[in-house]
């Protein structure tokens, strides 16, 4: 049984009106998103980030602003693109398992091979929604794509060889088109190695961006992912000495993001977005629940060497969240399944594709897309600091992670808490936005911006109340607060699990969920 407890009732936040429906362009001629993989607000400071604190003083800071779940890159980067939940999006992690692409393990959802595998099944839906990218391409609208990560593929995937293409994607040191690649190497050299820091790669890739991507005149929607600090907060934990340096290599691209803006005289007709995929945690303790469900007698593998046979669980581990994928799906092994989970302490919140006691639903959490998995679980979470004094320390199913290192994708809401500052002719200057917002408001929030209507309506809502124009319509307010909560009870304990979303005009924002077993 679940229940669902109203917190607060309905209240309204008279800021700028804007209604969904209308779509008048912004003042800017240009929009440009700037991605910091994995920064946590807690983050930007004056001292640490002063180009990005002096942006978040001169226009919006998003206090309450939320990845979708998963709280992982691939998906978040896809809910930026399309400003569609998982559900509709059609990617839910980072890897998933589809038979079809690869019948023995799961694949990376950005990888080039899983992309063009996917598009020619789906024919050409690989995504189920246009990206931002897509839809202003079609409208004749330029755009740039620049990734330090494959992440960025997901924005623009399109196989094109024509340099002349007025719509180049660059994800990690590749191009599309193929032979854009050499003029950039020419330019500023290879694409360089991967060290203790990507902080290398990330200048690298601003520069192409800034570079021979915005030759001739600027597009009117740049994206810029940078892959510091998420790289470096794995390897050495948020809040490391080497964390903190990449954090402040990534100010410098920013300002040296602004500086082209300026030197083209184009800034004071450019909205800036700053935002970052998703917060960040540290690992308390790594667990194998592949080897944990084989000990408890399942069949279960994180890879076969055969097509796995009925019963067999074919295991997608996403750091902060495992999917389970029961071949055939019986719903008695489902069930047993669960049970088995709810008694192990490295367990936070489950959720499966149909319904399952002492569980939430897929559904639940924006997460039933074609493609599912049976279950899905995120980790366990608690607020107790690591050895930087960061609060947030999680479980982590991560093979290639240890403890102390960092980790996201829970539903802790230090990975369910990250960062979006906008400012730019279209925003209000110096306020700080109190409503909860979420990564799939930017691509509806760009769309108005630019004077596109989406061809499909999109899950997120245009950021309204940060805007400076205020045309008549429904002003956004704060519909609810909800903490829905299940249990079941065992033979020596009772399972309990619970998970928080804010709503405001329709549009959900998880912010997190946990679960923990008391004993009779």
């Amino acid at each position: 049984m679940v229940l669902c407890i109203r917190i607060i009732p309905l209240v309204s936040l008279l800021l700028a009106a804007f209604s969904p429906g209308a779509f008048a362009a912004g003042k800017a001629h240009h929009v440009v998103v700037l991605v910091w993989d994995g920064l946590r607000p807690d983050f930007v400071t004056a001292e640490l980030t002063p180009t990005l604190w002096g942006l978040a003083r001169e226009g919006v800071t998003f206090q309450n602003h939320h990845p979708v779940f998963l709280s992982a890159t691939e998906v978040n980067g896809t809910a930026l693109a399309t400003g569609a939940y998982p559900t509709h999006s059609g990617i839910m992690a980072n890897r998933e398992y589809r038979p079809e692409i690869d019948p023995l393990k799961p694949f990376g959802t950005e990888v080039l091979s899983a992309v063009r595998r996917g598009d020619a099944l789906s024919h050409g839906h690989y995504l189920d929604r246009f990206t931002v990218a897509e839809i202003l391409q079609r409208k004749g609208r330029k755009t740039a794509i620049a990734g330090t990560k494959p992440v960025a593929l997901l924005h623009d995937r399109a196989d094109r060889e024509s340099a002349a293409l007025p719509s180049p994607n660059l994800y990690e040191g590749q191009t599309l088109p193929t032979n854009l690649l050499g003029r950039i190497v020419q330019l500023q050299g290879a694409f360089p190695a991967a060290e203790k820091t990507k902080i290398k790669r990330d200048i690298w890739t601003t520069q192409a961006l800034i570079g021979p991507m915005w030759e001739g005149e600027i597009p009117a929607f740049s994206l810029l992912w940078l892959s510091e600090p998420d790289f470096s907060q794995h390897e050495t934990g948020p809040g490391s000495e080497t964390s903190l340096a990449a954090i402040k290599g990534s100010d410098d691209n920013l300002a040296a993001v602004l500086r082209a803006l300026e030197a083209r005289g184009v800034r004071d007709r450019t909205d800036i977005f700053v935002v970052s995929d998703h917060g960040f945690s540290t690992i308390s303790r790594k667990i194998n629940v592949a080897e944990a469900l084989k000990k408890a007698g399942f069949n279960a593998s994180r890879e076969f060497k055969s097509p796995p046979a009925k019963d067999d669980v074919v295991v997608s581990s996403n750091g902060g969240s495992v999917l389970l994928y029961v071949i055939g799906r019986d719903s008695g092994t489902i069930d047993r399944i669960v049970r088995f989970l709810q008694s192990e302490e490295y367990v936070g919140v489950l959720f499966t594709r149909e319904p399952v006691k002492g569980a939430f639903t897929l559904e639940q959490a924006k997460l039933q897309t074609a493609n599912p998995p049976d279950i899905a679980f995120a980790l366990r979470w608690t607020a107790e600091k690591n050895t930087n004094g960061v609060p947030g320390m999680v479980f982590s199913d991560d093979p290639n992670r240890s403890a102390g290192q960092g980790m996201h994708v829970t539903l802790s809401p230090f990975d369910m808490h990250n960062t979006l500052i906008a400012t730019g002719p279209d925003f209000r200057r110096g306020i700080v936005d109190p409503l909860p917002t979420g990564n799939t408001d930017l691509a509806p929030t760009i769309l108005w911006i630019l004077g596109v209507k989406p061809p499909k309506a999109m899950d997120g809502r245009v950021l309204s109340e940060a805007l400076v124009n205020e045309p008549k319509g429904k002003p956004p307010a704060l519909n609810r607060i909800e903490r829905i909560e299940t249990s079941r009870d065992h033979e020596r304990f009772t399972w309990r699990q619970y998970l928080i979303y804010t709503e405001v005009n329709g549009v959900i924002y998880f912010g997190e969920g946990n679960g923990f077993a008391t004993p009779k």
